[in-house]
């Protein structure tokens, strides 16, 4: 028995020997695109709050020098940097600089994606450093790590070395991502602040202290390769944040709109002529009682998504007059922005119950000579709530509609407590709705299920 043991362990000695010498014996070039494979693949994420930068490929790093070396002579695959370590956690300033110097070192000339976790890099101290780089920034994040609370004066010295920073040129950025903490500003740091970014394609800022727009050019202002552009703006005052004049983005296809009181102002600085998707999550705003903004007719378009909020007031006449500037419209989203069962409750009680499509109620069912007046060519429809008989009057009067769903059922249209012909004739019309349309609602927590 011992014998038969021992020639089993020297037989998987020795296979699990040949697999390594296989693997080894792979060629560099092999195994480099293997590393950069996994560099790239976003299942492997870096931790949120990296303090120490380690490598995505630091387990591959360990398996053997030979393939350390290939990922340290690989210079693509020191192109994702995260600046996370300040001072305080090594033992000399110089050493800090020393190392951040190596980095960027390792990368060479190659295009970068730049991380930086602002309130944990002492940024007064690196952006000498990080100024020699910024202009082969592709990507740049400005970020907190969650949970990290700094302190006032230290957020306002990193306000100035974030601004001088962003006022590097970025000859090929496409992408910038600036949120997650407020910072604390000193008067004179107010104003807009345009970025000298004339291939950004992506702009995300999550903040109202720092709102970098990008800075147009030429008679009028435009910029010609930003293509998707969202703001959050806290419920804070921003316009003075933003430019002056009208900017005229001709490839901006998506724009994203939340927590502002400046949802029309922002609207009229922006030149949007091929605007196919825009998201609006300002159920909250101190919207107008009537609207009579001048904004230009969205004919391109296509998609509108729409959170509303039980406490909105004066919200109809905004979307209303919102719609009717959107004439071809075939995607309408609008939803009720909730995080919680009592929120939803609450949302359902507030509404009248022969009313229950809430602001939608009045105007989605509009006709002119039988035309509907408003989004003629809707094919999909997501609303808050409604009736059965409600959705089936949405499908006789707009027959390009191809998919509605609910966020909530109606109240009562789960359960049936009437007689089995009462429920019978809610099968029948839920069956008839899908016999012409795509309709999904909520499922039911309790009591029978119209699903089936």
């Amino acid at each position: 028995m011992d014998a038969t043991m021992h020639t089993q362990s020297n037989s998987s000695a020795k296979i699990q020997a040949t697999s390594s010498h296989q693997i080894h014996s792979f060629p560099v070039e092999l195994l480099s695109s293997i590393f950069l494979y996994l560099y790239t693949d976003h299942s492997i994420p870096r931790a949120t709050d990296d303090l120490r930068d380690t490598h995505k490929l630091a387990f591959i790093m360990l398996v053997c020098k030979h393939w350390r070396d290939i990922v340290d002579c690989s210079p693509v695959l020191w192109t994702d940097i995260w600046l996370g370590r300040g001072p305080e956690h090594v033992n000399a300033r110089n050493d800090w600089i020393t190392r951040l110097e190596d980095l960027f070192r390792r990368s060479r000339t190659m295009p970068l994606t730049l991380t930086i976790l602002v309130t944990l890099a002492d940024l007064e101290d690196a952006s000498q450093v990080l100024l020699q780089h910024l202009p082969r920034c592709e990507t740049l994040a400005i970020q907190q790590p969650e949970g990290h609370i700094g302190t006032t004066e230290s957020r306002r010295l990193r306000v100035s070395a974030v601004h001088r920073i962003l006022s590097s040129p970025f000859h090929v950025l496409q992408k910038i991502v600036i949120g997650g903490y407020n910072f604390h500003y000193d008067s004179d740091h107010r104003g807009p602040f345009l970025l000298d970014a004339p291939n950004l394609r992506f702009l995300h800022s999550s903040t109202s202290h720092i709102i970098p727009f990008i800075k147009p050019h030429g008679s009028p202002p435009a910029h010609n390769s930003l293509e998707t552009f969202s703001f959050d703006g806290g419920w804070d005052p921003v316009m003075e944040m933003l430019p002056l004049t009208t900017v005229y983005l001709p490839r901006l296809k998506k724009l994203s709109l939340a927590y502002t009181d400046d949802f029309w102002n922002i609207l009229q600085i922006l030149d949007t002529p091929n605007l196919e998707s825009l998201v609006a999550n300002c159920g909250l705003a101190e919207w107008f009682h009537e609207v009579d903004s001048p904004k230009p007719v969205l004919r391109n378009l296509h998609e509108l998504t729409w959170y509303t909020d039980s406490d909105a007031a004066d919200e109809t006449p905004n979307l209303c007059h919102l719609l009717q500037h959107c004439p071809n419209i075939e995607c309408f989203l609008y939803s009720c922005w909730s995080s919680s069962a009592n929120e939803k409750d609450d949302y359902l009680q507030r509404q009248d119950a022969d009313s229950i499509v809430l602001a939608l109620s009045e105007f989605i069912h509009e006709t002119d000579a039988s035309t509907p007046r408003l989004c003629p060519r809707l094919r999909r429809l997501r609303l808050g709530c409604a009736s059965f008989e409600q959705i089936r009057d949405l499908v006789l009067t707009r027959p390009a509609l191809e998919s509605v769903s609910l966020q909530y059922r109606k109240p009562g249209d789960d359960v049936v407590t009437q007689s089995k012909t009462v429920w019978q004739e809610k099968v029948d019309l839920v069956r008839w709705i899908r016999s012409k349309i795509e309709f999904e609602f909520e499922e039911a927590d309790v009591g029978p299920d119209l699903q089936e």
